[in-house]
């Protein structure tokens, strides 16, 4: 009867997860962190969460101490802040307790992108496998998600907790929710458009993005939840708890060109279109490096797991997704 420690629970994944853990495992104790106290009465009544904290990202001393009173942490909050994976491990260091606590981490698929940046495939880029250890160990922080990754995987061959990583793809859909969340990689496609005021890909859009759906993710975070609670002690590295997921992959033209007719559609975008442009005109921040580049993952270990997509692709499901949302 582990107690539960879920970071980020207001986000794309968490209201799924503390319900789930809840409906699947009433006995085991749940204490959900997040911001905003008008989401009390969801997590109150429906989930029937046995704690709520409220809290944001930046507070590393609660978000310590709360993972010090916890078997388990879900962070399926923040996968970019290596300060955040910090807090809670400092925490789970502290835990009081015969087994050594559990971190289970949401990452992201932002860290295996080749660095092209004219937008083109190339049939030649690396492919990064799970199953291949040798991959995982060359995570590092100059990746998109790798800060926050390699102080995870760190801890976790270093001993003193049992880690797990679920790298997910970009992902998409809407989960059963009250709270009106798109998601980091909607989140990044939409806002960039908009600031823009079209949609960019960058020269031919060859370049082909790895995609998820959120049940397929969810279903096998699931599972990991199950694997890691029920596995009292581990064996093998940190990289060897390492799972990619992902369902198909997507040029980032045929994305631009759904994402933009659709935005038009809502008025939000002048133009239906989407423009072709070199890096410099995609965007600011990271992203122009996600749209140039190709992101080629592969889930061996996860498909061993018996990992299986079986929603429909992003490039029907766009439209559905942002039809209901307010920009």
């Amino acid at each position: 009867m582990p107690s539960v420690l879920l970071v980020g629970a207001t986000g794309l994944l968490g209201p799924s997860i503390s319900r789930h853990l809840k409906e699947t495992h009433p006995d085991w104790p749940l204490t959900v962190y997040f911001r905003n106290p008008e989401a009390d009465n969801y997590f109150n009544t429906v989930v029937k969460a046995d704690k709520i904290v409220h809290g944001t990202f930046e507070d590393a001393t609660k978000l310590g101490d709360l993972a010090a009173e916890h078997e388990v942490v879900i962070n399926s909050g923040s996968s970019f802040d290596p300060n955040v994976s910090r807090a809670i491990i400092d925490g789970m260091k502290r835990r009081k307790g015969i087994e050594k606590g559990t971190l289970i981490h949401i990452s992201g698929g932002g860290n295996f992108i080749d660095g092209r940046t004219d937008g083109k495939f190339n049939p030649t880029s690396k492919v990064w496998n799970d199953m291949n250890e040798d991959d995982i160990r060359q995570i590092n922080p100059s990746m998109l998600n790798g800060g926050a990754d390699r102080v995870i995987l760190d801890a976790g061959n270093e001993g003193s907790i049992k880690t797990y990583i679920v790298c997910e793809a970009l992902t998409y859909g809407s989960a059963p929710s009250p709270f009106s969340s798109l998601g980091i990689g909607y989140k990044l496609l939409t806002g960039n458009a908009i600031s823009l005021g079209y949609t960019p890909y960058v020269g031919d859009g060859s370049a082909v993005l790895s995609t998820i759906h959120v049940n397929d993710a969810l279903t096998f975070i699931y599972k990991i939840i199950d694997l890691a609670v029920a596995q009292k002690e581990v064996t093998g590295s940190a990289e060897s708890r390492w799972y990619n997921i992902y369902g198909e992959r997507v040029s980032w033209k045929d994305l631009a060109t759904v994402l933009a007719k659709t935005l038009h559609s809502k008025g939000v975008l002048p133009d239906a279109e989407p423009r072709s442009v070199p890096l410099e005109q995609a965007g600011e921040g990271e992203i122009p490096k996600l749209i140039a580049a190709n992101m080629l993952m592969k889930g061996d270990r996860a498909e061993k797991l018996g990992f299986k997509a079986r929603e429909r692709s992003i490039l029907e499901h766009i439209p559905e997704d942002l039809a209901s949302y307010q920009f």
